[in-house]
């Protein structure tokens, strides 16, 4: 289950934290970061451009993560063939295309780190998302922009990259 806790209603920021995880959002300029909406579809944080909203927006964000049962198997690629597998399932014309690598929020621990990142396009709905994979050994956090047509979706990934930019893992266990 995630979890989001809103830094400043101003700076829209927010930590988000579950079980062996937390890591820090920020909403891209001109964008809301939402802790309520998505919450029926199990999201802590959604996103989307101020104006809009999580039901409506041409164009939205969130972030969802998948713990790994057992990390010494289960590699990045692994997972994330496994994602394109059950997108697939629902929508087989589904085509998928790597994109180049998005650099995440780091300082020395985290140097050099970047998002993995998958378009996938024609699903079932006509939806176009990019999902940005970030590997943090236990779990992969993924940061997901899904647009209602191929102009929101080019229009929006500039923001994408601005909120994938933001991301920074804070702590594999959360202490209240």
């Amino acid at each position: 289950m995630l979890f989001c806790t809103a830094a400043s209603a101003q700076d829209d920021s927010g930590i988000i934290y579950g079980k062996n995880y937390s890591f820090a959002l920020t909403a891209p300029k001109g964008w809301v970061l939402d802790i309520t909406s998505g919450r029926q579809q199990g999201l802590q944080a959604v996103f989307y451009p101020k104006g809009s909203s999580w039901k409506n927006g041409a164009a939205v964000m969130y972030a969802n993560v998948y713990q790994k049962t057992d990390p010494t198997k289960e590699s990045l690629q692994t997972i994330i063939a496994n994602d394109v597998t059950d997108f697939k399932k629902e929508s087989p014309n589904l085509k998928v295309v790597d994109a180049d690598a998005i650099p995440t929020r780091t300082d020395a621990r985290s140097k050099d780190k970047k998002a993995t990142v998958k378009y996938f396009t024609a699903d079932r709905n006509g939806n176009i998302e990019a999902v940005a994979y970030v590997d943090e050994g236990n779990l992969v956090v993924m940061l997901v922009l899904n647009a209602r047509s191929q102009q929101d979706f080019e229009a929006s990934l500039p923001t994408f990259k601005e909120f994938v930019g933001s991301y920074f893992f804070l702590a594999p266990a959360v202490v209240r």
